[in-house]
């Protein structure tokens, strides 16, 4: 899919056309100074009309981006189709771009277009830096999704562009499990991984089935979802008091005998190295280890592949909580049709290929549309990393104290420390503390 926008010089009557007014979007706590801007749409051309000094290069678009070869590749692919546009690119982490925004878009220094996470947008909207997609809306919906676009969208607004998503993911040595087991594939339970565990675990030689870091609820929430428990969608209410997830941790405690290693010991160092020396059959981590795993799997000599987290016999899908990198308008720019037709662009073909080619990030896309990006939909690791991904749980309002106490909550029940109920008692009142709700 390529977004076109209108010619390149400003049209001062459109047929059809719609003006959507820039006003404060409920909620918003500070409203950005060009409010009463309009934006015309070329029913059309189904897009906004770019401003003359920007379609004409006099101006450039501001465009803050994390990785630059990935924003060099964006640019290549956007000016072949808007020629004359001038991009100027600034690195910026995603996550200060927000904090950044709130000074510098006021400031008049900042971004047109930029990248955050989505557990930051809706701070961002509150702040007035981010602005609504308008009509692109219905158009980033059917490429990205309902999942990706229900957590972008706010009052019947998308404001953002979901563009890369990431979860853990089980990670298996097709070699080794072939040596061991007879059989290249992959265990779908947990059930099954303690069945081969019991031959060739070996703690002395620290030698184990499997690896994960075991002390972070990012982790163990595979575990503790597959048994029922998900965190709550208000950061308010995330769930620590409910009995699904008194059970999960009794399940989790049970897996210290796979992988026996205090919680401090399960570092990433002792997860993927031992992976890529090909001697350890499963590891759980994400789709930043897959480059690392292919040069090893050359120089050892081994194949792994990428697949769904297993479940627990006898409970559901293993869901994950799935990372989203989102492109935004600003509600400070002072090209706001332009923001918007980049913006878009983000979630055409051609923006994910660039992603995918340059960064090997997964692009947020429907699995249908991302067939069609080269190499994408024959690479099997990505594949299993989309995979999961669609069996994810996407929570915004997670908040650093849910993670300080959930962490706490896992490690303690890892440890042996206290035992599931104590732990689960001790993280309802910690997170009441933090967050002041048990005042």
């Amino acid at each position: 899919m390529t977004i076109r926008s209108t010619a390149a010089t400003a049209r001062t009557t459109v047929g059809a056309a719609i003006v959507l007014s820039l006003a404060a979007t409920a909620g918003c706590s500070s409203a950005p100074p060009d409010e009463e801007a309009t934006l015309t749409w070329d029913a059309e051309a189904r897009a906004y009309e770019i401003e003359p000094d920007v379609a004409s290069g006099e101006a450039p678009l501001k465009v803050w981006v994390e990785y630059p070869e990935y924003g060099e590749a964006l640019v290549e692919a956007f000016t072949a189709v808007h020629p004359d546009i001038r991009i100027e690119l600034t690195t910026v982490s995603k996550v200060d771009a927000v904090a950044k925004m709130e000074l510098d878009g006021e400031a008049g220094t900042g971004a047109d277009v930029y990248f955050t996470n989505f557990t930051d947008l809706s701070g961002a909207i509150d702040s007035g830096v981010a602005a609504p997609l308008g009509e692109y809306a219905d158009d980033v919906a059917s490429r990205v999704g309902d999942a990706f676009a229900g957590v972008v969208s706010r009052d019947g607004e998308l404001y953002g562009v979901p563009v890369s998503t990431e979860s853990i993911a089980l990670f298996y040595n097709k070699t080794l499990l072939q040596q061991l087991t007879g059989s290249s594939e992959p265990a779908k339970t947990w059930e099954q991984i303690r069945e081969l565990a019991a031959a060739y675990n070996d703690p002395r030689a620290n030698r184990w089935t499997i690896r994960w870091l075991s002390g972070q609820l990012y982790y163990a929430y595979p575990v503790l979802s597959s048994l029922g428990w998900h965190l709550g969608t208000d950061a308010g209410t995330p769930g620590l008091e409910a009995p699904a997830l008194a059970a999960g941790l009794e399940y989790y405690r049970g897996l210290r005998d796979l992988w026996q290693v205090n919680s401090a010991d399960a570092t990433w160092d002792s997860i993927e190295m031992e992976f890529a020396k090909g001697q350890t059959p499963y590891v759980i981590t994400g789709p930043w280890s897959i480059g690392d795993f292919t040069a090893a799997a050359a120089e050892n000599g081994f194949e792994f592949g990428v697949t769904t987290l297993p479940a627990v016999d006898g409970g559901g899908d293993a869901a994950t909580l799935a990372g989203l990198g989102v492109g935004v308008v600003s509600g400070y720019s002072e090209h706001p049709g332009a923001a918007r037709v980049f913006a878009a662009f983000l979630a055409s073909d051609e923006a994910a290929a660039a992603l995918y080619r340059t960064t090997g990030g997964i692009p947020a896309l429907t699995r249908l549309n991302a067939q069609a990006i080269p190499g994408l939909a024959d690479d099997p690791h990505a594949s299993g990393v989309l995979a999961q991904a669609e069996r994810s749980d996407l929570v915004a309002d997670v908040g650093d104290a849910l993670w300080t106490v959930g962490n706490s909550l896992v490690a303690s029940v890892w440890d042996g420390v206290l035992d599931p109920a104590s732990a689960q008692k001790q993280a309802v009142q910690g997170y009441a503390d933090l967050t002041g709700l048990g005042e």
